[in-house]
């Protein structure tokens, strides 16, 4: 990694990837109608999320965007959906290592990880550049 790179657009383009790819290796144990909203959720929102990491990497202004509003939607799903709230509860048969995967399934899964990326905003917003905003090269 280059000293000069910022370290907010790795660690939040890293949020972005975790986001949308931690579903796929959780097992929550739920009512059918709740597994199936989040999985429509997360089916729908996998690819943009990988695009706008990757693109944070990038230091590119739409993926800044785009990111936000992801980050925004997801917030205003689980407000509407507070039921989904039990997915992050992860139970395992070592009790102490049920609170740290809990967190980071709310972290990687659910409204922390949405609230990170828009606590990130100043700094992408400081490190993205527009592409009108490149200089023209001859």
């Amino acid at each position: 990694m280059y000293r000069e790179y910022p370290w907010q657009l790795w660690a939040i383009g890293w949020l972005a990837v975790f986001k949308a790819l931690w579903w796929l290796a959780s097992q929550p144990v739920l009512p059918d109608h709740i597994l199936q909203l989040l999985g429509y959720k997360y089916l729908i929102g996998m690819v943009p999320l990988l695009v706008f990491g990757i693109g944070i990497w990038h230091r590119k202004r739409w993926a800044l965007w785009g990111l936000v509003a992801m980050a925004l939607v997801h917030l205003v799903f689980f407000a509407i959906q507070r039921d989904t709230f039990q997915a992050f509860v992860v139970q395992t048969e070592f009790p102490g290592l049920s609170p740290i995967l809990s967190l980071l399934a709310l972290l990687f899964n659910g409204p922390l990880g949405d609230v990170l990326i828009l606590l990130g905003f100043p700094a992408m917003r400081k490190h993205c550049v527009a592409v009108s905003d490149l200089p023209e090269t001859d």
